[in-house]
Protein backbone atom coordinates (compact mmCIF):
# COMPACT_ATOMS: atom_id res chain seq x y z
CA UNK A 1 0.00 0.00 0.00
CA UNK A 2 0.72 3.64 -0.51
CA UNK A 3 1.38 6.66 1.92
CA UNK A 4 0.95 10.05 0.62
CA UNK A 5 1.79 12.94 2.21
CA UNK A 6 1.22 16.20 1.50
CA UNK A 7 2.62 19.26 3.00
CA UNK A 8 0.29 22.41 2.16
CA UNK A 9 0.06 26.03 3.17
CA UNK A 10 -1.81 25.20 6.00
CA UNK A 11 -2.22 21.77 6.39
CA UNK A 12 -0.46 18.52 5.63
CA UNK A 13 -2.93 15.59 4.53
CA UNK A 14 -2.21 11.77 4.66
CA UNK A 15 -3.75 9.43 2.34
CA UNK A 16 -3.36 5.43 1.83
CA UNK A 17 -4.10 4.18 -1.30
CA UNK A 18 -4.45 0.63 -2.21
CA UNK A 19 -4.25 -0.69 -5.68
CA UNK A 20 -5.34 3.18 -6.66
CA UNK A 21 -8.04 3.64 -4.00
CA UNK A 22 -7.79 6.30 -1.05
CA UNK A 23 -8.78 3.63 1.84
CA UNK A 24 -7.70 6.21 4.84
CA UNK A 25 -7.17 9.89 5.09
CA UNK A 26 -6.33 12.09 7.99
CA UNK A 27 -5.55 15.88 8.14
CA UNK A 28 -2.70 17.67 10.40
CA UNK A 29 -1.05 21.12 11.80
CA UNK A 30 1.84 19.59 11.90
CA UNK A 31 4.12 16.33 10.81
CA UNK A 32 2.62 14.01 13.82
CA UNK A 33 5.21 11.36 14.44
CA UNK A 34 3.19 8.83 16.36
CA UNK A 35 0.21 9.01 14.07
CA UNK A 36 2.75 8.32 11.03
CA UNK A 37 4.85 5.50 12.76
CA UNK A 38 1.17 3.80 13.72
CA UNK A 39 -0.23 4.56 10.03
CA UNK A 40 3.19 2.88 8.64
CA UNK A 41 2.44 -0.16 10.87
CA UNK A 42 -1.70 -0.37 10.85
CA UNK A 43 -1.58 -0.40 6.87
CA UNK A 44 1.64 -1.87 5.67
CA UNK A 45 3.01 0.28 3.59
CA UNK A 46 5.38 -0.04 0.80
CA UNK A 47 5.91 3.11 -1.00
CA UNK A 48 5.89 6.78 0.07
CA UNK A 49 5.32 9.60 -1.64
CA UNK A 50 5.92 13.24 -0.13
CA UNK A 51 5.09 16.76 -1.61
CA UNK A 52 5.63 20.04 0.13
CA UNK A 53 4.91 23.25 -0.74
CA UNK A 54 6.60 25.18 2.16
CA UNK A 55 9.75 23.42 2.21
CA UNK A 56 12.51 21.63 -0.35
CA UNK A 57 13.88 19.38 1.60
CA UNK A 58 17.83 18.14 0.28
CA UNK A 59 17.71 14.42 0.48
CA UNK A 60 15.32 11.99 1.51
CA UNK A 61 17.10 11.31 4.73
CA UNK A 62 16.11 14.76 5.69
CA UNK A 63 12.16 14.22 5.61
CA UNK A 64 12.10 10.68 6.85
CA UNK A 65 14.52 10.97 10.11
CA UNK A 66 12.17 14.07 11.55
CA UNK A 67 8.69 12.31 11.10
CA UNK A 68 9.60 8.96 11.84
CA UNK A 69 9.65 7.19 8.34
CA UNK A 70 12.42 4.26 8.30
CA UNK A 71 14.58 4.49 5.41
CA UNK A 72 13.98 0.70 4.10
CA UNK A 73 10.43 2.17 2.62
CA UNK A 74 10.79 2.71 -0.98
CA UNK A 75 10.24 6.79 -1.15
CA UNK A 76 9.82 9.61 -3.69
CA UNK A 77 9.89 13.31 -2.68
CA UNK A 78 8.66 15.54 -5.31
CA UNK A 79 10.59 18.23 -6.96
CA UNK A 80 10.45 19.57 -10.43
CA UNK A 81 13.00 16.42 -11.55
CA UNK A 82 10.07 13.83 -10.66
CA UNK A 83 9.12 11.95 -13.83
CA UNK A 84 5.16 12.70 -14.10
CA UNK A 85 2.24 11.36 -16.57
CA UNK A 86 1.39 15.07 -18.07
CA UNK A 87 3.65 17.08 -20.88
CA UNK A 88 4.70 20.46 -18.87
CA UNK A 89 4.87 23.33 -20.87
CA UNK A 90 5.48 25.87 -17.95
CA UNK A 91 8.81 27.99 -18.58
CA UNK A 92 9.87 27.72 -15.09
CA UNK A 93 8.97 24.41 -13.72
CA UNK A 94 11.15 24.48 -10.97
CA UNK A 95 8.51 27.55 -9.30
CA UNK A 96 5.63 25.42 -10.31
CA UNK A 97 3.47 24.89 -7.29
CA UNK A 98 3.55 20.61 -6.25
CA UNK A 99 -0.05 20.87 -4.88
CA UNK A 100 -0.64 21.81 -8.77
CA UNK A 101 1.10 19.82 -10.69
CA UNK A 102 -0.30 16.51 -8.51
CA UNK A 103 -3.93 18.17 -8.73
CA UNK A 104 -3.31 18.08 -12.61
CA UNK A 105 -2.00 14.75 -12.96
CA UNK A 106 -5.16 13.34 -10.78
CA UNK A 107 -7.51 15.34 -13.10
CA UNK A 108 -5.68 13.73 -16.35
CA UNK A 109 -5.83 10.40 -14.47
CA UNK A 110 -9.95 10.77 -13.37
CA UNK A 111 -10.86 12.70 -16.70
CA UNK A 112 -8.79 11.20 -19.51
CA UNK A 113 -9.53 12.19 -23.22
CA UNK A 114 -11.10 15.72 -22.71
CA UNK A 115 -9.58 19.71 -21.78
CA UNK A 116 -9.68 19.91 -18.01
CA UNK A 117 -10.11 23.12 -16.20
CA UNK A 118 -8.64 22.55 -12.33
CA UNK A 119 -9.35 24.80 -9.81
CA UNK A 120 -7.49 24.62 -6.45
CA UNK A 121 -9.48 27.24 -4.16
CA UNK A 122 -7.33 27.36 -0.87
CA UNK A 123 -5.27 30.11 0.64
CA UNK A 124 -4.12 30.94 -2.91
CA UNK A 125 -6.96 29.92 -6.32
CA UNK A 126 -5.21 28.33 -8.76
CA UNK A 127 -6.20 28.22 -12.37
CA UNK A 128 -4.83 25.47 -14.56
CA UNK A 129 -5.31 24.08 -17.95
CA UNK A 130 -5.04 20.49 -19.29
CA UNK A 131 -5.84 20.17 -22.81
CA UNK A 132 -6.99 16.50 -24.06
CA UNK A 133 -3.52 15.27 -24.89
CA UNK A 134 -2.03 15.54 -21.16
CA UNK A 135 -0.71 19.01 -21.87
CA UNK A 136 -0.08 21.38 -19.60
CA UNK A 137 -0.44 24.64 -21.14
CA UNK A 138 0.09 27.13 -17.94
CA UNK A 139 -2.62 28.55 -15.31
CA UNK A 140 -2.87 31.81 -12.96
CA UNK A 141 -2.75 32.25 -9.27
CA UNK A 142 -4.91 35.03 -7.49
CA UNK A 143 -5.60 35.48 -3.95
CA UNK A 144 -8.18 32.63 -2.09
CA UNK A 145 -10.86 33.62 -0.21
CA UNK A 146 -9.56 34.07 3.31
CA UNK A 147 -6.29 35.89 2.23
CA UNK A 148 -8.50 38.32 0.49
CA UNK A 149 -10.56 39.15 4.11
CA UNK A 150 -7.03 38.92 5.70
CA UNK A 151 -5.85 41.95 2.97
CA UNK A 152 -8.63 43.97 3.68
CA UNK A 153 -8.31 44.08 7.48
CA UNK A 154 -4.51 44.08 7.34
CA UNK A 155 -4.27 46.90 4.59
CA UNK A 156 -6.64 49.12 6.03
CA UNK A 157 -7.18 51.42 9.36
CA UNK A 158 -11.08 50.36 10.14
CA UNK A 159 -11.99 47.32 7.79
CA UNK A 160 -12.64 44.39 10.31
CA UNK A 161 -11.17 40.64 9.69
CA UNK A 162 -14.25 38.50 8.50
CA UNK A 163 -14.93 35.13 7.31
CA UNK A 164 -17.22 33.57 4.57
CA UNK A 165 -20.67 34.40 5.17
CA UNK A 166 -23.01 32.23 2.79
CA UNK A 167 -26.16 34.14 3.95
CA UNK A 168 -24.65 37.68 3.37
CA UNK A 169 -27.27 39.92 0.73
CA UNK A 170 -25.48 40.42 -2.56
CA UNK A 171 -25.77 44.18 -2.06
CA UNK A 172 -24.25 45.35 1.82
CA UNK A 173 -26.04 47.71 3.58
CA UNK A 174 -23.56 47.44 6.29
CA UNK A 175 -19.58 47.38 6.41
CA UNK A 176 -19.41 43.54 7.52
CA UNK A 177 -22.03 42.61 4.90
CA UNK A 178 -20.38 44.70 1.97
CA UNK A 179 -16.88 43.19 2.42
CA UNK A 180 -18.47 39.35 2.52
CA UNK A 181 -20.27 40.17 -0.60
CA UNK A 182 -17.66 42.26 -2.24
CA UNK A 183 -15.04 39.60 -1.90
CA UNK A 184 -17.52 35.98 -1.80
CA UNK A 185 -19.11 37.46 -5.16
CA UNK A 186 -15.95 38.93 -6.97
CA UNK A 187 -14.32 35.70 -6.35
CA UNK A 188 -17.43 33.96 -7.87
CA UNK A 189 -17.79 36.20 -10.78
CA UNK A 190 -14.15 35.51 -11.30
CA UNK A 191 -14.25 31.84 -11.33
CA UNK A 192 -17.20 31.65 -13.40
CA UNK A 193 -15.72 33.56 -16.25
CA UNK A 194 -12.56 31.56 -16.38
CA UNK A 195 -15.51 28.32 -16.43
CA UNK A 196 -16.79 30.52 -19.36
CA UNK A 197 -13.92 31.04 -21.10
CA UNK A 198 -12.50 27.68 -21.55
CA UNK A 199 -16.01 25.93 -22.42
CA UNK A 200 -16.32 28.95 -25.17
CA UNK A 201 -13.34 27.37 -26.59
CA UNK A 202 -13.70 23.83 -26.02
CA UNK A 203 -17.76 22.64 -25.29
CA UNK A 204 -16.40 18.80 -23.43
CA UNK A 205 -14.26 21.10 -21.27
CA UNK A 206 -14.59 19.77 -17.62
CA UNK A 207 -13.99 21.74 -14.58
CA UNK A 208 -12.17 19.88 -11.66
CA UNK A 209 -12.89 21.86 -7.96
CA UNK A 210 -10.50 20.75 -5.18
CA UNK A 211 -9.51 22.84 -2.05
CA UNK A 212 -10.90 24.16 1.10
CA UNK A 213 -13.12 26.44 -0.82
CA UNK A 214 -14.28 23.64 -3.03
CA UNK A 215 -17.60 23.38 -1.63
CA UNK A 216 -18.39 27.03 -0.82
CA UNK A 217 -17.74 27.61 -4.86
CA UNK A 218 -20.16 24.14 -5.89
CA UNK A 219 -23.01 25.71 -4.17
CA UNK A 220 -22.69 28.85 -5.78
CA UNK A 221 -21.01 28.35 -8.93
CA UNK A 222 -24.14 28.26 -12.11
CA UNK A 223 -21.69 26.31 -14.13
CA UNK A 224 -21.25 22.34 -14.17
CA UNK A 225 -18.07 21.30 -12.28
CA UNK A 226 -16.58 18.15 -10.73
CA UNK A 227 -15.88 18.41 -6.77
CA UNK A 228 -12.99 16.14 -5.60
CA UNK A 229 -11.13 17.50 -2.22
CA UNK A 230 -8.68 14.73 -2.36
CA UNK A 231 -7.77 15.79 -6.25
CA UNK A 232 -3.90 15.93 -4.75
CA UNK A 233 -3.48 13.18 -3.14
CA UNK A 234 -5.11 11.58 -6.20
CA UNK A 235 -1.92 13.19 -8.32
CA UNK A 236 0.69 12.23 -6.20
CA UNK A 237 -0.30 8.62 -5.45
CA UNK A 238 -0.56 8.46 -9.61
CA UNK A 239 3.22 10.09 -9.41
CA UNK A 240 4.15 7.47 -7.24
CA UNK A 241 3.10 4.42 -8.94
CA UNK A 242 4.27 5.92 -12.53
CA UNK A 243 8.02 6.60 -10.56
CA UNK A 244 8.20 3.12 -8.60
Amino acid sequence: MNLVIDQGNTFIKIGVFDKGKLIHFDSYNFFDEKILADTMFRQKISKVIISSVKQDYADKESVLKPIGLPNCIETIILDSSTKIPIKNNYETPKTLGKDRVAALVGASSLYPGCPKLVIDAGTAITIDFLDENNCFLGGNISPGIQTRFKALHQNTGQLPLLKTNENSPFLGLNTANAIESGVQNGVIFEIERYIEHFISLNISTKTILTGGDAYFFAKNLKNPIFVNQNLVLTGLNTILEYNV
